[in-house]
């Protein structure tokens, strides 16, 4: 979405993705993940954390 949004570590935004609503469509999941990993391909990530 574009716009302006207070994002909830109180920066601002103009753009804003509802990740629930990328979850719900599966080949767009898809799509969104191939296009970062190509981002970060060279990058020589060793290790990945997020909150469960």
């Amino acid at each position: 979405m574009e716009g302006h949004f207070l994002l909830t570590s109180g920066r601002h935004s103009n753009l804003y993705i509802e990740k629930f609503r990328v979850l719900e469509n599966p080949s767009f999941l898809d799509e969104v993940c191939k296009k970062m990993a190509n981002i970060v391909k060279d990058l020589q990530i060793e290790l990945v954390l997020g909150a469960a």
